[in-house]
């Protein structure tokens, strides 16, 4: 069972601590009814983590968080269907002096996070004194010290340095500034590391309230490898950032059996709607539930605390007429819940995703289980030029990364769009555009309750597949080439595996030997194994290539970017609200 019927119960205490009341530190009139007192409470501690919980729905899975973790990348392009704010992320045009779309539409991510520092600082000073049991005690609190410390890193990631707070605040201040990146590293590391030793082994052990997909050690352990990783790459950087890594990434490795976790013998299974609840693969994820009792479900919602990854990734297909490329005739597919909402807001950036990332799709089935190339129809009575769609059985719309042939383009009775490039050297083909493309499919919801609804699949910010990759990096990082290549291996292993017809040599031909491996290698491995999941750009930014490989793949953003754009500016509305002492200075460039 999930965790919302043991968290909704918990809620009555949120209503204490009042977790939507409680504005960002920086508002000159806060409306907290949070007190040390209700803090000091086992209600008040466990209200207020559940509440962060709920908090992150707020960023994961909504439309403003995809444009600034998966726009302006090199797998990625803008979707016909993107707001004018994606786009300015998406191309880097219209981007640096865009206060409203651009600047202070990063604003929540600040309210959003310090917000809920400001809680967890609370439950961590005062919380202690609600419990008499140590062990219940030391549990309850880990997940304050992890929440807190994912925020910063999220907040330091993105913005650089940014106000650091470890104390609560419950009166009003007009003064803040910028700590350097090297305490908030510091800090971010102090709070995982004694995580990583006092949260429980699997959600809901020993009947915590954290039941679900909550935090765990393992949770601690990849955002702590991951914390020293990317410290390695700053300007905050120790000696031993990437041995930590390495060792922190290895330990929970070693270690998945305790913890629960492992990876699937088929990708595919890792993105199954039916491994949902008991996924072994997710460390951790944010729970939806199309019970508003236990969730935020609206029906029909676009926006708001939404899972939109079910959509947001959907071409327009039912826009395709039976006469395509000509105008005139009926669509030949019709919106349905098996083929999702046709939101179109990020599209591939087919040229390098099919290139470059996924050219081997024979021994590498990861193009396959990630992209839908194919829509069955579903619309009675369509005729194309070639002859009548036959619902169920024939294909209305197919996209094949690479042309099929003169002979079958002739006789498909659908419609086909080839990848630009290929498409360019074909005559009379058509390309896919900004409303046609492949979809991505590893998020589709087809139980939602309705075609237009949001999805209420967890949306999992951490995968144990990535800690192979995480592991990989760092070794990297050391000349570690061996370890690094044999980390990778065990995901490529994994990616040759299909139900049927794999080639008796898949296994063997998807191994990397340690000379292979180089810092593309590991980024392009990067988008084979978690293509648009909401980290790409921190990936380019952390390994300092955003500007290389924008510059190299994205023909959109590449002639836009510019150095300084590895960090996000700061909310204007958040600088304005600083009106006593030194200014809170924006990062140079913006």
């Amino acid at each position: 069972m999930k965790s919302y019927k043991t968290l909704a119960i918990l809620l009555a205490a949120c209503s204490l601590v009042s977790v939507t009341g409680c504005k960002k530190i920086l508002d000159q009139t806060p409306k907290s009814n949070i007190t040390p007192n209700v803090l000091a409470s086992t209600g008040g501690v466990v209200g207020g983590i559940t509440g962060v919980y709920s908090d992150l729905r707020n960023l994961w899975g909504t439309e403003g968080f995809l444009y600034y973790t998966n726009f302006g990348v090199d797998e990625t392009l803008a979707g016909g269907g993107a707001s004018a704010g994606g786009v300015a992320f998406a191309t880097y045009k219209n981007y640096t002096n865009n206060v409203s779309d651009v600047y202070n539409a990063l604003g929540g991510v600040f309210n959003i996070a310090y917000q809920d520092i400001n809680t967890l600082n609370g439950v961590l000073q005062f919380g202690p004194a609600a419990f008499a049991d140590v062990p219940t005690r030391t549990a309850y609190l880990a997940q304050a010290k992890f929440l807190r410390a994912f925020y910063y890193f999220h907040l330091v990631q993105t913005f650089g340095a940014v106000p650091l707070h470890t104390t609560f605040i419950n009166t009003a201040t007009l003064s803040d500034s910028r700590a350097p990146i090297a305490n908030i590293y510091s800090q971010i590391i102090k709070d995982l590391t004694e995580a990583s030793t006092e949260l429980q082994d699997k959600p809901g052990q020993n009947g915590s309230p954290f039941a679900g997909h909550a935090a765990t050690k393992a949770s601690a352990l990849y955002l702590l490898s991951k914390a020293y990783l990317t410290r390695g790459w700053s300007t905050a950087a120790q000696p031993g950032d990437f041995q930590s890594a390495l060792t922190t990434a290895q330990t929970l490795i070693a270690n998945k059996g305790t913890y629960g976790v492992d990876l699937y013998q088929n990708y595919a299974d890792a993105y199954a709607l039916a491994n949902d609840l008991t996924n072994k693969e997710d460390l951790f994820a944010i729970e939806h539930s199309t019970d508003t009792k236990y969730g935020d479900f609206t029906p029909g919602a676009s926006g708001g605390k939404i899972n939109g990854w079910a959509y947001f990734f959907r071409p327009n297909y039912p826009t395709v007429n039976a006469n395509y490329p000509a105008s005139g005739g009926s669509g030949v597919m019709t919106r349905d819940l098996t083929n999702g909402r046709p939101f179109f807001r990020v599209r591939p950036n087919y040229d390098y995703v099919n290139n470059v990332a996924f050219a081997d799709k024979s021994n590498d089935y990861r193009y396959w289980n990630t992209f839908q190339t194919t829509w069955i129809a579903n619309t009675a009575n369509i005729t194309t030029p070639r002859g009548s769609l036959t619902v169920g059985t024939d294909t209305a719309i197919w996209m094949p990364p690479y042309d099929p042939g003169a002979a079958k383009r002739a006789s498909f009775k659908g419609v086909i769009f080839l990848p630009p490039s290929v498409a360019a050297g074909v005559s009379g083909a058509n390309a896919s555009t900004s409303a046609f493309f492949p979809a991505l499919k590893k998020f589709d919801d087809p139980s939602r309750p309705s075609v237009n609804d949001p999805s209420s699949r967890p949306v999992v910010l951490f995968r144990f597949s990535e800690i192979y990759l995480i592991a990989a990096e760092a070794a990297f990082k050391m000349n570690d080439l061996t370890t690094a290549a044999t980390m990778i291996n065990v995901l490529r292993t994994r990616a040759a595996f299909r139900t049927s017809n794999m080639p008796a040599d898949a296994i063997a031909k998807m191994q990397v030997t340690p000379d292979q491996v180089t810092l593309d290698f590991i980024l392009d491995e990067r988008t084979r194994e978690l293509y648009g999941e909401s980290l790409r750009w921190w990936d380019l930014t952390r390994t300092q290539s955003l500007v290389r490989r924008v510059k190299a793949y994205n023909a959109e953003a590449g002639p836009n970017i510019q150095d300084f754009m590895s960090l996000r500016p700061i909310p204007q509305t958040e600088i304005n609200l600083v009106t006593q002492g030194t200014p809170i200075a924006q990062n140079p460039g913006f």
